[in-house]
């Protein structure tokens, strides 16, 4: 066949081992082996007659899917046990997304005013624009993170499932189509280091210079090519992991002292860092002084972020109040409900759809900020949130 699965998660990979789901559902043949059962569930001998390439390695594939639960056995069939959207499926959820993000987006806008004179009160918002404010607020904090479990205590979707390994994630995927969506504002990437997070986020349309972005793309060359076996390329590639938390840590508080003004000390390879953030665009250099290029939320913002949260949900829990029916019955013939996924599951990948659009539209609305695409076809906003220090 050659056709395949891509893969991604909602929630944390963890180190990576064979729990670890991308090393599991992209290792070899897995992503064939998806592609097909998600197709239809199979016998690994029905499999095996259906790989285009070497099949000797099938039972080994569907026994590492299966300790992941990626998979499951009925009656000696093997069937996909996450939400995968087939090419046709996929035309049905952007449809979906389209449509509700279109409706989301207008309702927002009528709180246009009162959205912009709270992000005026965020810190940041003296040295960085209020669409970029904008943008990481309503488009990630508030439609990304705060609705994720909004949604989950109104049982609309599911964001947390204890996996095998000790993981928490719910994960989803998609069968390799020709249909690209540029500017769909949905994607979080995430990396906590002490009291310090940082984030990027945009569209899916390429790779991102930013953090903890650079970070991953790292281990995964090193796992890909490094000479030596693969518990080797694995150990390795999360030693790299561990000290990447350390650079990111410094990196932390190099942004922290500059966004306070305060005398930059006590930080090993300091010029090194510097440069590097320079050229990640975090920094710029102003006169004799460094200079912010990017937001740095800070705990005082709390109270303000957790306002725009609290009225981005409402509108967000009124239109699925009205419409979750609606779109349930629009997926009813899709893959992922025809192999038994439960819906709460399936919704998560459709709500991101939903504010992705959502968002598409508001930057084209110029209420929040429309990222440059970059040489590599990205469009992002990288950020750093700073956490409240627990008093010891």
């Amino acid at each position: 066949m050659g056709e395949k699965v891509n893969t991604w998660i909602c929630g944390d990979a963890g180190p990576l081992d064979d729990y670890n789901p991308f090393k599991i559902t992209r290792e070899g043949i897995a992503p064939e082996i998806l592609y097909i059962l998600n197709r239809e569930p199979l016998t690994v001998s029905q499999i095996r007659q259906l790989i285009t390439k070497d099949n000797s390695s099938v039972k080994k594939i569907i026994n590492s899917l299966l300790k992941i639960n990626a998979v499951r056995r009925e009656d000696r069939k093997y069937w996909v046990n996450f939400s995968i959207f087939s090419e046709e499926d996929q035309k049905i959820v952007f449809d979906i997304g389209e449509k509700y993000g279109k409706q989301l987006a207008y309702t927002l806008l009528e709180d246009k005013k009162q959205f912009f004179n709270l992000a005026n009160k965020i810190q940041c918002a003296k040295y960085v624009r209020k669409d970029k404010i904008i943008f990481a607020l309503i488009g990630c904090f508030a439609l990304d993170w705060y609705c994720l479990d909004e949604l989950e205590k109104n049982n609309f979707l599911r964001q947390h499932k204890e996996q095998p390994g000790n993981r928490d994630y719910i994960l989803q995927g998609g069968e390799s189509s020709g249909i690209d969506i540029p500017r769909l504002y949905c994607g979080s990437h995430n990396m906590d280091v002490g009291e310090y997070t940082f984030t990027s986020f945009g569209d899916h349309a390429g790779p991102r210079s930013s953090l903890p972005d650079i970070l991953w793309q790292t281990s995964t060359a090193v796992s890909e090519h490094i000479k030596g076996k693969q518990d080797l390329r694995e150990a390795f590639a999360n030693i790299l992991s561990h000290y990447g938390k350390n650079l990111l840590s410094d990196c932390g508080k190099l942004l922290e002292l500059l966004l306070t003004n305060r005398e930059l000390k006590n930080i090993e390879n300091q010029g090194t860092l510097l440069n590097f953030l320079n050229k990640l665009n975090y920094i710029s250099w102003e006169g004799k002084k460094y200079k912010l290029e990017i937001p740095v939320f800070l705990p005082q913002d709390e109270k303000i972020i957790n306002e725009i949260n609290k009225r981005t949900a409402k509108i967000v829990c009124d239109l699925l109040k009205h419409n979750y029916s609606k779109i349930k019955d629009a997926l009813s013939e899709t893959s992922p409900i025809l192999n038994k996924i439960s819906f709460e599951e399936v919704f998560v990948d459709v709500w991101h759809n939903i504010f992705g659009y959502c968002n598409m539209f508001l930057a084209e609305e110029e209420f929040m900020y429309n990222p440059p695409e970059t040489p590599y076809h990205a469009r992002y906003l990288p950020w750093v949130t700073i956490k409240k220090r627990i008093k010891k």
